[in-house]
């Protein structure tokens, strides 16, 4: 039995997260959740809390802190934000996007912009991705965490260094693993280095 770090949320509820800096371009609190608000109800999401932030210091952003947790908590599967320059100054597109996704949640643009066009998908889950031409059968960040070895214990992979490498260990208990064979949803997969840094898993075919 596979064994899941996390529980993928809810395709059909959303957090929703608003950001307000000083900059006079940027779209006013009420703007953005106007924007969410009419993409919500376009796509049939609901939106079970929202949070905001105000101010430029990315440093402190109690409400983004706020928003991860609530992905959880409400067992939603989206990570609503008003346009991809929100989802930017937020951090989003960096290791706070890592962590939606840690909490099974994937980022979203009320707006479209800076998504997937939906011609390439996961090969694990069908979620629509960016085509990355060197990594064609790479899975998507939500099922990058729930990577298992063939009896079905958690695994995590990590570059050694800032410059890349590759390692991979048993997330239950820290053991080293020799090997870049895991398995997703019983598809065989081969964890290895991304090109400039970073971890990419391959599906590779076949049932384990």
């Amino acid at each position: 039995m596979t064994a899941c770090r996390f529980k993928r949320g809810s395709p059909a509820r959303a957090v929703a997260y608003v950001r307000i800096s000083t900059d006079a371009a940027c779209a006013s609190a009420p703007e953005q959740r106007q924007a969410i608000e009419a993409w919500a109800s376009r796509e049939g999401v609901e939106i079970a809390a929202w949070h905001e932030d105000r101010g430029e210091d990315i440093g402190e952003r109690p409400g983004l802190v706020a928003a991860l947790e609530a992905l959880t908590l409400a067992g939603a599967g989206l990570f609503a934000v008003a346009s991809e320059d929100r989802a930017s100054i937020a951090g989003l597109s960096g290791p706070y996007r890592s962590a939606a996704g840690e909490r099974g949640a994937r980022l979203v643009t009320a707006d479209g912009s800076g998504m997937p066009d939906g011609t390439h998908r996961c090969p694990i889950c069908g979620d629509p991705l960016d085509l990355w031409p060197r990594h064609p059968r790479a899975v998507c960040g939500l099922c990058k965490h729930e990577a298992t070895d063939e009896a079905g214990r958690p695994l995590e992979f990590f570059n050694t260094s800032f410059g890349g490498g590759f390692e991979a260990r048993y997330a239950d208990t820290g053991e080293p693993r020799d090997s870049h064979a895991c398995v997703i949803r019983g598809v065989r997969c081969r964890a290895d280095e991304a090109r400039f840094g970073g971890i990419v898993i391959e599906a590779i075919g076949g049932t384990a």
